[in-house]
C-alpha cells in the first residue's frame, strides 16, 4: 500500500508539472448509472446528473473581402474632399468678383488684384502651418477618426460659407481660407496614421501612394467641375457649394466606416489581422506602456535621425514644385500655351490625371520588385520622382510661345514623374518611423503648408510681367531645386527601421539612428 501511495503522489506531482493533453470530465459520460463492486456485491448509485460545461470557442471574424482596401480607398477620396475645397479656389478665382465689385448678369469682373490673391492664397498655407502641430498632437491624443472628422466638418462649413463671406469684405474671406487651410493640416498625419495601422509590411508603398493621391484627384475633380461651372448661369459660387455638400457626405461616411485600429474594428476578418500584423514589431503594435498610457514620441531623436531628414529634403524638393503646377498651371496655360478658359480646366487636370495612374503603379510595383534591396528601390523611385521630373521641367523652360503641344506634353511628363514619390520619401518616412509615422508625415505637412506659402511669393516675384523669360526662370530654379534635393535624398535614405521604434533593434546604422545615440554602429552597415 506504501508503494502504491508514493506512486500515486509522484504521478500527481508530475500530472501538475506536465498537465496531459487529453483529460475526460465525468459531466461528459453519457451514462445514466455507474455500477461499483464492494465485498463481491453489486450495488446500484443512484445516477448523479453532472452539467456538461462546453468550453466556448474563440469567435473566429470572417469577411468576404479584405476589409483594408475599402479602408484606404474611403480614406483616399475623403483626404481628396479636404484638398478640393482649397484647390478649386486656383481656378474660380479667374472668375469671382473682388469684395468691392457688384456682381452683373455677365459675370465679367476684374477680380482681385495681385496682392489680394498673395493674400488669399498665402491665408491657407498660415491657416495649416498654425495648426500642424495641435493637430499632430491631437491625433497622438484622440486618434485619427476623431481629429481627421473634426477637421471634414470644419473645412466642409468653411466652404459653404466662402461665397457669401468673400462679398462681405476681403477679411472674412482670408478668414474662411484660414479655416480651411487648419484642416489641410490633418492630411499627412492622417496618412501616416493609417499606413502605420492599415498596412502590412508588403504593401507600404501601394498605401502611401493610394493615400497621397489626394493632391491629385482634387485636381482632377474641381478643375474640370470648376470650368463647367463657372460659364453656366449657376456661376462660381455654385462650385463652393458642391464641393462643401459632396466634402460634408463623404466624411460623415468615413466617420461610420473608419476604426483607428484595425483589431477594434467590427468587420475585419482574423485572417485579414494577421495579414497587417505579419512581420510587425510587439513595440509597433503596441500603442499603450505597461501603465495604460500612450506612448511619448522620442522628438529628440527623431529631429536628429538623418534618414528622417532624407525624407524633409526629398519633400522639400517636391512639394514645392508640386505647388508651382498646381497653382501656376491655369495661368501658364492660358497666358502662354494660349489655351481658352474653358480648355484650360481640363488641359490643367491633364498632368495630374496621369500623375495619379503613375503614383498607383509606383507603389504597387515598389512593393512588388524584390530583385533590389528596399534601400535601393527608394533612391531610384526617388529619382525618378524628382531628377526626372527636374530634367521634364528644365526642358519646359525652353518652349517658346506658340507651341502648345509642346508645352503640355512637358508639362504632363514632368508632374506625371512626381507620382514615383510614393516609392521614395513617402514610402522611406513609414518604413523609418513605423509607430511614430504620424510625426515624421505631420513634418511633411509642415513643409507642405511652407511650400503653398512661399511658392505665390516667389513665384510671383519672378512673374513681374508674364514674359516667357521670367517663366524660363522659374522652371530651371525649380528644376534645379528638385536634383540637388534627390542627390541628398539618395545619400541620407535607409529603408531600415529608425533604432528608436524598437529598443532592441538589431538593424541599426548611421542612417537610421539619432546623433545624439550613444551607440556604437558598424561604418559599414548600410
Amino acid at each position: 500500500l506504501r508503494m502504491i501511495e508514493d506512486y500515486t503522489d509522484s504521478k500527481s506531482i508530475d500530472e501538475e508539472k506536465n498537465p496531459p493533453i487529453f483529460s475526460l470530465s465525468i459531466g461528459s459520460i453519457s451514462s445514466t448509472m455507474t455500477t461499483v463492486s464492494i465485498d463481491d456485491k453489486v450495488k446500484e448509485i443512484p445516477p448523479v446528473e453532472h452539467p456538461i460545461i462546453e468550453e466556448k470557442n474563440p469567435i473566429v471574424k470572417t469577411s468576404c473581402i479584405d476589409l483594408r482596401y475599402p479602408v484606404v480607398l474611403l480614406s483616399m477620396f475623403a483626404l481628396s474632399a479636404l484638398m478640393s475645397n482649397v484647390v478649386c479656389f486656383n481656378f474660380v478665382v479667374l472668375f469671382m468678383p473682388s469684395t468691392i465689385e457688384p456682381e452683373n448678369a455677365n459675370h465679367t469682373y476684374v477680380g482681385y488684384t495681385k496682392s489680394e490673391r498673395t493674400l488669399l492664397f498665402s491665408s491657407v498655407a498660415i491657416g495649416a502651418l498654425v495648426a500642424v502641430v495641435p493637430v499632430s498632437h491631437a491625433t497622438h491624443a484622440y486618434g485619427t477618426r476623431k481629429v481627421f472628422f473634426a477637421a471634414g466638418l470644419l473645412t466642409t462649413v468653411a466652404t459653404a460659407l466662402i461665397p457669401m463671406g468673400s462679398r462681405i469684405s476681403l477679411s472674412v474671406f482670408v478668414g474662411l481660407r484660414f479655416i480651411q487651410g487648419m484642416s489641410v493640416a490633418a492630411a499627412m498625419p492622417t496618412v501616416g496614421s493609417i499606413v502605420s495601422n492599415w498596412a502590412s509590411l508588403g504593401q507600404h508603398g501601394l498605401f502611401m501612394s493610394t493615400l497621397t493621391t489626394f493632391g491629385q484627384i482634387s485636381a482632377i475633380f474641381s478643375m474640370p467641375v470648376a470650368g463647367a461651372l463657372c460659364v453656366t448661369s449657376y456661376g462660381w459660387k455654385s462650385v463652393y457649394y458642391l464641393h462643401a455638400i459632396v466634402s460634408g457626405t463623404i466624411f460623415v461616411i468615413w466617420y461610420l466606416i473608419y476604426r483607428n485600429q484595425p483589431s477594434k474594428h467590427p468587420w475585419i476578418s482574423t485572417h485579414e489581422l494577421g495579414t497587417i500584423h505579419r512581420g510587425k514589431s510587439a513595440a509597433d503594435l503596441q500603442k499603450y506602456d505597461k501603465e495604460g498610457k500612450r506612448k511619448e514620441i522620442p522628438y529628440l531623436d527623431i529631429l536628429t535621425t538623418p534618414a528622417v531628414w532624407a525624407v524633409w529634403i526629398g519633400a522639400l524638393g517636391d512639394l514645392v514644385a508640386v505647388q508651382l503646377i498646381h497653382i501656376f498651371s491655369p495661368l501658364y496655360l492660358h497666358e502662354v500655351l494660349g489655351y481658352s478658359v474653358q480648355k484650360t480646366g481640363w488641359t490643367a487636370a491633364l498632368p495630374v490625371l496621369f500623375q495619379f495612374f503613375v503614383k498607383i503603379f509606383a507603389g504597387h510595383s515598389s512593393d512588388r520588385i524584390v530583385s533590389v534591396s528596399e534601400t535601393t528601390k527608394l533612391r531610384i523611385y526617388n529619382t525618378l520622382a524628382l531628377g526626372l521630373s527636374g530634367a521634364f521641367m528644365a526642358a519646359l523652360a525652353f518652349v517658346p510661345r506658340g507651341y502648345p503641344t509642346w508645352g503640355i506634353v512637358l508639362l504632363t511628363l514632368s508632374n506625371a514623374m512626381f507620382g514615383f514619390n510614393g516609392g521614395g520619401f513617402n514610402k522611406c518616412a513609414t518604413l523609418v518611423s513605423r509607430q511614430y509615422s504620424h510625426f515624421v508625415m505631420a513634418n511633411i505637412q509642415v513643409i507642405l503648408c511652407l511650400s503653398m506659402l512661399i511658392s505665390p511669393i516667389l513665384v510671383n516675384s519672378m512673374l513681374r510681367t508674364g514674359a516667357i523669360s521670367e517663366w524660363r526662370l522659374v522652371f530651371l530654379s525649380h528644376a534645379a531645386l528638385l536634383i540637388i534635393c534627390n542627390v541628398i535624398f539618395c545619400l541620407l535614405t535607409t529603408a531600415k527601421p529608425a533604432i528608436w521604434t524598437e529598443p532592441d533593434v538589431a538593424m541599426a546604422n548611421r542612417r537610421n539612428q539619432s546623433f545624439l545615440s550613444v551607440k556604437s554602429v558598424d561604418p559599414g552597415k548600410v
